[in-house]
């Protein structure tokens, strides 16, 4: 299974790992793969199973995306909202739509020409996490417009979801939806190609000048360092002066990339201050 030039749109959930997933070129997403490189993304009940499939070395042929169906299979024969939560202690926080209901908006209504509304958790518990339905599409079986108009409901009766990150690993893990995300990325860069271009452009030359500022602060924070590297350039000429000089003092790029480390996170935290 190859994955190429993925980038996965955002829910409006919180993810459940502030690292994502991002596949820039050709890997075998399997579950050996998701494993080593992004366990922490996946559910619980999706680490176990995983986890205990990898060691065993069952399902080595099966996708990410069908081991989750098969393991929540179970929802399908579910007739209630309690029966799930029996199944799985995962849903046991999720309320009843019609228990938490204040009134009946515009959207309540559609909704209630579709499913009772005693019967909406339970659906959406199925549609989301055995069906692996988007938001936008389960919105649209609703007559909805789309996932705005049940994002409310969802945070009022605690529905669960995977994060974004969880979201990019089943879509990649599988041929058919991996075929059809790249297709539509490289329609939309073909229909979009001057808006891209200069959209990198702008994102390589602020990436530029932020790496910039953390080479020069790490520099300034690192005196001792920064005096032995000025030294070094006396006796090296300037293409060989970087190479020769990490290997001569790997305890200085050990302390080097780690200052550097610090000074990122702490630009980072300024610019999110001046943001907020």
């Amino acid at each position: 299974m190859k994955i190429l030039n993925v980038y996965p749109n955002t829910i409006f959930y919180k993810s459940l790992s502030t690292c994502r997933p991002c596949f820039t070129s050709a890997k075998d997403i399997n579950l050996d793969y998701i494993y080593k490189n992004h366990f922490s993304s996946l559910p619980p009940r999706m680490q176990n199973v995983v986890e205990r499939n990898v060691k065993n070395g069952s399902n080595n042929d099966m996708s990410l995306r069908d081991l989750h169906i098969q393991t929540y299979s179970k929802l399908e024969n579910c007739e209630s909202l309690d029966q799930a939560q029996n199944a799985y202690r995962e849903f046991g926080d999720v309320l009843q739509f019609n228990v938490v209901l204040k009134h009946k908006s515009p959207n309540v209504k559609k909704i209630m020409q579709k499913i009772p509304l005693e019967d909406f958790s339970l659906y959406v518990l199925k549609e989301r996490w055995l069906k692996l339905k988007t938001l936008d599409e389960i919105a649209k079986d609703l007559g909805l417009k789309d996932r705005a108009a049940i994002a409310w409901f969802l945070d009022k009766i605690r529905m669960p979801d995977f994060g974004k990150n969880y979201i990019a690993l089943l879509n990649a893990s599988d041929d058919a939806l991996n075929n059809a995300i790249s297709q539509k990325v490289k329609n939309y860069n073909s229909l979009h190609r001057d808006e891209i271009i200069e959209k990198n452009r702008r994102i390589s030359a602020q990436t530029v000048d932020i790496q910039r500022d953390i080479c020069q602060i790490t520099w300034d924070r690192l005196p001792h360092i920064k005096e032995a590297f000025s030294e070094m350039s006396k006796r090296t000429n300037k293409y060989e002066r970087c190479v020769i000089f990490w290997e001569t003092y790997p305890e200085y790029a050990k302390e080097f990339a780690e200052m550097k480390r610090v000074v990122a996170a702490e630009l980072r935290a300024e610019r999110k201050k001046n943001k907020s």
